[in-house]
């Protein structure tokens, strides 16, 4: 082929080729994302529910045990009905009123593991929110490095497009060689391939971050506001992580529970008081009981070693909850570090190459001192670069936000 030949069919394709025009109807920014998150995500609300329902135990774990009110007739003889009203006839009338009363300090015993659980629970919801904080920056950017990859997917397909169809018709008149034509159509089926993965993950971006803030916004209708943000995330609050925190509410709860356990052998009393009323012998006695459970049956050892299993469970859970903590913080400064230094040398020193690159092998294909194969293997190498280079940013930015979120220094 004539390296020359392609000058014209190169400037005509650079002069019209235009950016594409970015998809959405809803630009959202990542504040405005994470409103909505705390608004509508499913996991957070059935956070809150349990929140709810563990406010509901600490007033059920307070409560003493109800009185009870027995009334009955007995000596009861069908064959003396007597006369007059009810209370004159001859039957023997008993009212009773038994209260149960509690020892042990099970009440107190009681309220201080439905405080831990509360306190727990309340932890519980803040790392879920942590979590889905962070569920969200991944997806967000997710849809922000993807709107980036997938204009550049479709102006690398456009332009090779037109170069493509550019070439055939040089090829019909007779200008370019056939097999320059082919290689100019199969780079222009390869990119048009990596544009439509391009909007697939865009797409599939847009599913998962409509899922995330509850479907409050169609997925077809989200988009990003295109802003990078310079120190994503927010900053992790002071104190515990709620996570670490949760753990270690729940080994209180579990000493509290096995307190409770152990006090059951700690017998309960109840009193009673009681009026008997027998008309016939001008009766009205009243009388007192006291009653005690023999633990004869049930010493309630079954129940006492559970609750000591379940207090060893809850110190192993906590001791895992640390490890994990120290090992994910570890990993992510790790992480954050390798990806800085990888963004670093894409936007300072590949891109910059690869720009460079392109830039002269337009300049020198159209003065015939490039093949052809090189100049296609470089505008390939021009396209990934530009993607590599957007990918790394989001990935610097999703580990400083998780780095951010787990309480760990940058």
């Amino acid at each position: 082929m004539s390296v020359r030949l392609l000058l014209p069919l190169l400037a005509l394709v650079l002069a019209t080729a235009s950016p594409a025009q970015a998809a959405g109807t809803a630009p959202l920014s990542f504040a405005a994302a994470e409103g909505l998150l705390l608004e509508a995500n499913p996991d957070i609300q059935q956070a809150r529910t349990a929140l709810l329902a563990a406010r509901a135990g600490t007033q059920m774990a307070g409560v003493s045990p109800n009185p009870v009110l027995s009334v009955g007739v007995s000596s009861i003889n069908p064959a003396r009905k007597g006369s007059g009203g009810y209370w004159d006839r001859p039957f023997d009338n008993l009212v009773r009123l038994d209260q149960q009363l509690e020892r042990g300090d099970k009440r107190t015993h009681r309220l201080r593991a439905a405080g831990s659980n509360l306190s727990a629970t309340q932890a519980d919801l803040d790392n879920t929110i942590r979590l889905a904080r962070l569920d969200l920056a991944n997806t967000w950017l997710d849809l922000l490095a993807g709107g980036e990859v997938a204009r550049i997917a479709r102006e690398n397909a456009r332009l090779a497009a037109r170069t493509a169809e550019a070439a055939s018709l040089r090829g019909k008149a007779g200008d370019l060689a056939g097999v320059d034509v082919a290689r100019f159509e199969a780079d222009a089926a390869r990119v048009a391939n990596d544009a439509r993965l391009a909007e697939l993950a865009q797409t599939r971006a847009r599913i998962a971050l409509a899922l995330l803030l509850g479907n409050q916004i169609p997925a077809d209708q989200l988009e990003t506001d295109g802003q990078w943000p310079e120190a994503p995330g927010p900053a992790a609050e002071p104190g515990e992580r709620p996570d670490l925190l949760a753990a270690r509410r729940r080994l209180e709860q579990a000493d509290a529970l096995r307190e409770v356990a152990r006090a059951q052998r700690t017998r309960d009393v109840s009193v009673g008081i009681q009026y008997e009323h027998y008309p016939p012998e001008g009766r009205n006695t009243f009388g007192v009981s006291i009653s005690v459970p023999l633990l004869t049956g049930n010493d309630y050892r079954g129940d006492i070693a559970r609750s000591e299993a379940d207090y060893t469970a809850a110190g192993q859970q906590l001791s895992a909850t640390q490890a994990a903590i120290q090992a994910e913080r570890a990993r992510l400064q790790s992480d954050h570090a390798a990806r800085q230094e990888r963004y670093q040398r894409l936007r300072e020193v590949a891109l910059p190459a690869a720009e460079r690159a392109g830039r002269g092998a337009e300049a020198a294909i159209q003065k015939g001192g490039m093949s052809l194969t090189d100049y296609l293997d470089t505008q390939r190498t021009l396209r990934a670069a530009r993607i590599e280079t957007v990918q790394a940013r989001a990935d610097l930015a999703r580990s400083a936000i998780s780095l951010r979120l787990a309480g760990a220094a940058e």
